[in-house]
């Protein structure tokens, strides 16, 4: 007949099956731990493989994508070109094959590039830059060649460097510049007046408001300028 186990043979065992219990479980997650180390190292290495690997590729791209810039020669013909648009700041625009005869960031840049090339840059982008003047022939063509491209420009009929850099702090003299510009450069005025309003740039009124009634026309009734004189109209309603 076995013997009956006593209170303290009974703790004792429930005790030693705890503690072997506890030490399987505790092995258990000690090999869990080792193997996601493990796991963690080889992700961790291959992370760093792909990083080398894709620095090198990065450098590899940015050196077959380094335009090649020709450099205009003192004594041989060239068109002096200058951008100047309504554009974002971080914008770039290339001109040639690769951005060959330079690579302008932002609203306004300069570059030369030889007279023989020039016709080699007339694509669509860049017609479309001419006719609305985004892009301006500063010099290098006689008048034949500027009434053969359209950039045979009438008095006024762009931005020059001042008022474009200066537009809204030129205050009312834009109003004597406006009815001159061409179509393109007018929509420039306007952008600049729309974007300086919603960044809360303080305008002139009566500025605003004789600027949109220019730009009023048969297909424009409006006005290029009505949002921002409509925005005034309501500031001024909520102020009474």
């Amino acid at each position: 007949m076995a013997r009956t186990l006593t209170e303290e043979e009974k703790k004792a065992r429930a005790e030693a099956r705890k503690a072997a219990k506890e030490a399987k479980e505790a092995e258990a997650r000690e090999q869990e731990e080792k193997k996601e180390n493990e796991e963690y190292e080889l992700l961790r290495a291959q992370n760093e493989l792909l990083q080398k690997q894709l620095q090198t590729l990065m450098e590899q791209m940015q050196n077959m994508q380094k335009p090649t810039v020709v450099q205009v020669a003192a004594d041989v013909a060239k068109v002096h070109l200058l951008w100047q648009a309504e554009v974002a700041d971080d914008n770039e625009v290339s001109f040639g094959d690769g951005g060959r005869y330079g690579t302008v960031k932002g609203k306004r840049g300069e570059f030369y590039m030889p007279k023989t090339d020039f016709s080699t840059i007339m694509d669509a982008k860049v017609r479309y830059f001419l006719d609305n003047r985004w892009l301006i022939v500063l010099d290098g063509l006689t008048d034949e060649e500027r009434e053969a491209y359209n950039v045979d420009y009438k008095d006024g009929e762009y931005l020059d460097k001042k008022a474009f850099s200066k537009l809204i702090e030129i205050g009312a003299d834009i109003l004597d510049i406006y009815p001159n510009l061409c179509e393109g450069n007018k929509k420039m005025v306007a952008q600049r007046y729309a974007d300086a309003y919603a960044s809360g740039k303080t305008l002139d009124e009566q500025v605003v408001r004789k600027l949109n009634e220019l730009s009023k026309t048969p297909n424009n009734p409006r006005g290029d300028f009505v949002q921002i004189v409509e925005a005034m109209n309501r500031a001024a309603e909520g102020n009474q």
